[in-house]
This record gives structure tokens, sequence and C-alpha cells, in this order.
């Protein structure tokens, strides 16, 4: 036989014998040791997906607004634990709290339970002692003559019960500015790293890390419990958001907003500050607020981010949107003089009233002086289409585009569906409803010669790791063309209105200060007529008027006594715009903010109240505007929530699991609510730890 043919039965031996050698151990694996391992995938298993650590949340100038900080969570498995109520004493004792409550965690079915969340270094420490204890007496027991083997059998399984207390290193969410800010940045779930509200849930899958895995392997026999965490998995933290918000103003607005609200007990209040040159909020201030590290004490309403989530009609203040389109389709002569009608006014069948009786009015005195007759004839010159287009263009009816969640928005109802005193009630800022935050970004394009910008809270995400930019907010702007100047002259008449008309408490010594003020009347659902009582007052303008570097809302709900936007918004916004202007490099008069409040004549100090509309008919609504009486959602599921909010005309937010139940709710049933507005309720949360 060749040489040849000898390496050929070689090699073809080996591959034959290599191929016996597979079969067997493939057969032994499937067939023979089956059961065995089997038993070994069994116990090798996932008990808690956990995420790492959280983005941080900064304001324009690198402020901290939210952050994770480390903490160690004290957690059991339960279905290792043997002697269930001896371990119950000693964890209730180090633990503080009753061994019937930590007995009730042991007891359940499953591997992993929660314990105490943020346990201090102290809690931590004393856990551990006294498993060094139990080691201790156990080896105290051996040594003497005596021995109890009850005992030594029941300090045996407690030490190894300890093996089944798991020590897991994580993060707390910590908001170091406290309430600062509370309404907009939401706030992160107790048992789960998820935003539940505000930026927090808007950008959750930014803001969360990479999941890593806590492991139960039992080797099979032994007994013996290992506990794995990936570490590898760790180093991917969540990104990092950068907002537009200036924390120095914030704290300057709700400071102020906390003064007078606590002053005239109002409902709710809310600013808004933007500049007007690139649409970016400074400040969104909510009255009432809350803490977000305790967020479970606190209902939604005081939870709510009133500035994008509550309708309002915008009463007198929106005057100036009606007058534009009739100054931009140069409807209006220069000096033209309109009849007042000493106060009152019929159009078609109904009375339209002035607070104050005018003879004659020219286009100014009708801004300065807030007249509703002189509005309601200066816009009947518009077409209704010709109203309507130019409400659009403003952006009412529309999302403000800002990722905030609970924005509510009302559309606007097509022009061919008015009915015939729609016009007159929409011209001075009754029968619709928006939010602050359109309001703000419709007069800044007044202000900014004709850009309507989209209005932006969040500026930019960057990784933590790498300090790349993974998202950079650029705004589109959409230009308005403002014809015949009509932009520059409405500036100019605005400034009249705080020199010498309804807003003179917004004046500020050496600072131009244009803006209007509105005085809405609130709508009754139980009497079908606007409240004479409950008034919405606001007032919203701009500093410098001149080159404006801010733009501002301010809106205060149901004040108590006879209060209008001139005499409790007017003054927030001076106070506000005389602190912040320093800031922006303005100086302003030291003194200003400390005005001396003088004995104002009702004149002098408001004349918009905007229900100028009295109806012959006191059977007949006085407007088309849809208002809805709030259903009970209460121990109603999420998805049956949301079908009955839908069918209703109004907007769902869930602040919870969505699977849970609700428990409340904000607004209450029964009250009045705007056509689209935003509901926000709260679902029951499953705890499962001990506190």
């Amino acid at each position: 036989m060749s040489r040849e043919n000898k390496l050929f039965l070689f090699i073809s031996f080996v591959i034959f014998l290599s191929f016996i050698l597979i079969l067997l151990k493939t057969y032994q694996i499937q067939i023979v040791r089956h059961e065995v391992l089997h038993q070994y995938s069994k116990y090798d298993e996932v008990i808690k997906t956990i995420k790492s650590k959280r983005g941080s949340i900064f304001d324009r100038n690198g402020e901290f607004l939210a952050l994770s900080e480390p903490k160690v969570d004290i957690a059991v498995d339960s279905a290792g634990i043997r002697e269930k109520n001896g371990m119950a004493v000693i964890l209730a004792k180090v633990l503080d709290t009753s061994p019937q409550r930590i007995l009730q965690i042991l007891e359940r079915k499953g591997h992993f339970y929660y314990l105490q969340r943020n346990a201090e270094f102290k809690t931590v420490r004393a856990l551990k002692e006294e498993n060094i204890k139990l080691r201790e007496r156990l080896r105290e027991l051996n040594k003497t003559e005596n021995v109890n083997p009850e005992e030594i059998r029941l300090l045996t399984r407690m030490i190894s019960d300890f093996r089944f207390i798991i020590f897991h290193d994580g993060y707390k969410r910590v908001y170091p500015q406290g309430k600062m800010l509370a309404n907009v940045i939401g706030f992160v779930q107790r048992n789960e790293d998820v935003g539940l509200e505000g930026i927090e849930m808007s950008y959750n899958r930014y803001l969360t890390g990479k999941e890593r895995s806590i492991r139960r392997l039992t080797v099979p026999g032994t007994g013996e419990v290992s506990i794995e965490i990936e570490k590898e998995m760790a180093s991917s933290p969540g990104a990092n958001l950068y907002l537009t918000i200036d924390s120095r103003i914030q704290f300057i607005a709700e400071e102020e907003l906390s003064s007078m609200m606590n002053e005239v007990n109002a409902k709710w209040g809310g600013v808004v500050i933007m500049d007007p040159a690139s649409g970016k909020i400074l400040a969104m201030a909510n009255y009432p607020t809350y803490d977000p590290e305790k967020y479970y004490k606190y209902t939604p309403r005081e939870r709510r981010n009133f500035v994008v989530a509550n309708l309002f009609e915008p009463g007198s203040t929106f005057k100036v949107f009606s007058i534009m389109a009739v100054m931009n389709e140069n409807l209006v002569k220069p000096g033209e003089k309109i009849s007042g009608e000493n106060g009152r006014f019929m159009y078609g069948r109904r009375w339209i009233r002035d607070t104050r009786p005018h003879q004659w009015l020219t286009l100014r005195d009708t801004i300065i002086y807030s007249s509703n007759i002189g509005t309601v004839k200066l816009v009947d010159r518009l077409e209704n289409k010709q109203l309507y287009n130019y409400l659009n263009l403003f952006g009412f009816g529309q999302r403000t585009g800002l990722n905030l969640p609970g924005e509510s928005f009302p559309q606007l109802r097509h022009y061919s569906k008015w009915y015939p005193i729609d016009k007159a009630n929409i011209s001075f800022g009754q029968g619709l409803a928006t939010n602050m935050v359109q309001m703000v970004r419709a007069y800044a394009s007044i202000y900014n010669g004709g850009v309507l910008w989209q209005p932006t809270i969040v500026d930019r995400i960057e990784d933590p790791s790498t300090g790349k930019i993974i998202f950079q907010t650029v705004p589109e702007p959409k230009r308005l063309a403002f014809n015949y100047n009509s932009d520059r002259n409405m500036v100019r008449m605005l400034e009249g209105v705080v020199d010498e008309g309804t807003a003179r408490r917004a004046q500020i010594p050496g600072i131009r200060v244009g803006g209007k003020t509105g005085t809405s009347q609130k709508f009754d659902f139980e009497t079908n007529r606007y409240s004479f009582t409950k008034v919405v007052c606001s007032f919203i303008g701009a500093v410098p008027s001149n080159d404006p570097s801010m733009v501002m809302m301010v809106v205060i709900d149901e004040p108590e006594g006879k209060e209008y936007g001139g005499t409790v918004a007017a003054p927030v916004f001076r106070n506000i715009a005389a602190r912040v202007l320093p800031l922006q490099g303005i100086m302003v008069d030291s003194s200003s903010h400390e005005m001396e409040k003088k004995a104002v004549t009702m004149e002098s100090v408001e004349k918009d109240i905007t229900s100028g509309i009295v109806s012959e008919d006191r059977d007949e609504k006085i407007t088309a505007f849809s208002f809805i009486k709030v259903p009970d959602l209460r121990k109603m599921n999420a998805a049956s929530a949301l079908q009955t909010a839908n069918r209703m005309g109004l907007n769902l937010v869930v602040s919870g699991s969505p699977s849970g139940r609700i428990v409340s709710q904000y607004p209450e049933d029964g009250e009045t609510v705007p056509f689209g507005t935003v509901l926000t309720v709260q679902t029951e949360e499953v705890a499962d730890e001990v506190e």
C-alpha cells in the first residue's frame, strides 16, 4: 500500500472517530444528563431589570434642575427565606417598622421585593452587623458542652437566609431647586425609573439609561445562591437635557406670582416669559406648585401645568389681534373717529356695553380705553372669513409645538358655522379659548417684526459620556406680513395703554413698557350665563417696548374681591420685569418695584371687562362657544376614561400606570371647562415596598 493511501486511511479514521465522539457527547447531553442540566437552566433567571443612571436636566446656564444621586435599596428574595418569622423580627428592628409588614413581604411568591428604598448608610451597616452577631452566637454555641441542636439549626438557617437580602446600588431622583419649575419638569415614579409628568415624561426615552439585570443563579444540590449585576451595562447613562429656562428669571417669576396669589387668594395663576427674538421660553411659573420628590402627597390640581393645560377666554388682551386685522387690511383711516354710542350699542339683537361711556373714539382710544363698542364697530368692517384667517395666521386654534404633555387647544370653529353675534364676541376675546403660551407667541410676533416662532423649552440633548449633541432644537419661524406699519402702530398704542390707559400699574420708571390688560368673566354652567363675580385677570406686554428682551403674560384666575387685570396682573408684570431687566444688562430704577400704591379710580385702573354683550332674551346663551361639564372619571380604568373624555370633547393625560384605576382627577367632576381642555387623572399605584 502506498504511502498516500495509508495517510488517507489514517485521516479518514480520525474523522470517523471524531464523529463517533460527537454523537456520544450529544447522546450524553440530550438523553443521559438531560434532567440534571435542565435543573441548572431553571435556576438561572432574571429577577429584576433596572435602569442605569438617569440623565440630568439643566437650565440654560448649566444649573442643575434634576439629577440622579447614588443610593442603596434593600430588597429581598422572599422565595429563598426559610425562617420567615425570625428574619421578620430582625428586619423590622433594623428598618424601624412592624414585623407584620415585613412578614407580609416575606410570604409573597416571587424573588424580588423592596424592603426599603434610599436606605441610609447606618441602616445598611446595622443589617450587616445583625448577620455578624448571628455568626458569633453560632460560634459560641459550638464551643459549649451542652449544645442545643434546635437553636443551632435555627441560627444556621437564618445565617443562610441573609444571603437572600439584596443590597442594590442604584440612583435616587433629586430636584435641587425644590418646587421651582416643578409643574413643568414633572417627576419620576418612585418604584420605576419612568417619567410620569412634564419634561420627565416627554423626554423619558432620552433620559433613561441602558437597562441592566439582576440575576439569580441556584446551583442544584447545594442551595448556593449568587446575585449578579451586569456591571458592563451600567456605563451607558441617560442623556442630559438643557432647557431654555433661566433659573434666575424663573425664581423671580415664581416669587412675585406667589406673593400676589397669597394676597388675593386666587384659584390658580401663571406667568410665561418668552424671548421674542427666538421663541425660547425663559420662565414658566405656576401656582399652586409642589415638591416633585414627594409628588405622591399632592393632588393632580397642584401638579398641573396651568399655563399650557388651562384654557381661558382671553378677554380684552385679544382685541389687539382683531384690530391688527382691521389695520392690516387698511380699513381704518388716519385720525378717523368712531361713535362710542355713550357706552351702549345694539349689535343685531344684542346690546353691547362699555363700562365707561364715550362719545367719540379714535383707533388709539379704542385700544387705550379698551372699548368693546369701538372694537366691534371696527371689526365689523372685516368679513367673517378675513377675521377667521387672521386668527389662524396668529396661531390660534393650533398646537404651539411645545413638547410638553397636556397642552389644551380647542380648534377654531369655522367661520361658516358662526352665529351673527360671534364676530362681535370674538373681536374682544369672548366666545373662544386659548392658553398662555399661544397668547405669548402671538404677541411676540407683533414685537419682532412679524415672526411667529414655534415656542421651545428644550434647547438641546447631550450624551454625557462624549458631550456629543444628540438633538438640537431648531424651530422654523413663520413669517407674517404686516402692512402699513400696522405692527409698529400697535406697539405705540400698547405703550399708551400703560402710560395713560388701563395698565398704569405696569409702569417702570425709565423703561418703555407696552401691554394690554384683560378681565374676562367666566361662564357659569348652572345659570347658562357669564358670572359677574368670577373673572380671569390678565396682562400681557413687552419690555423695553422699543426693543423688547422679553414678552410676558400674567394670568390670575378668580381673585377674591373686585379685582381686574390692571390691579392684580399688571403689578406682577411690573415687579418681575423690574427685577429681571438688570440681569439682562438693562438698568432700572431700584425703587421701581416698590412703587407707591395710590388710590386709583375705576376709570384709571381698569375698563376692559369683556362681558359687553347683554341679551334682551335672558333665557338665551350669550355665546355659541362650547363649554363642557366635567364627568366623574374616578374608579374607571384609563382606557374607559379616555373614551369618555374623547366622546365629550376633552383630552386626557394619565399620571401613573395606564392599567391602574383612576383615584383622582383635575378639573374635578362638575366643573365647567372649555371644549378641548385637558383632564389630568392619577391612577392608583401598587406599592411593593415598606417605607
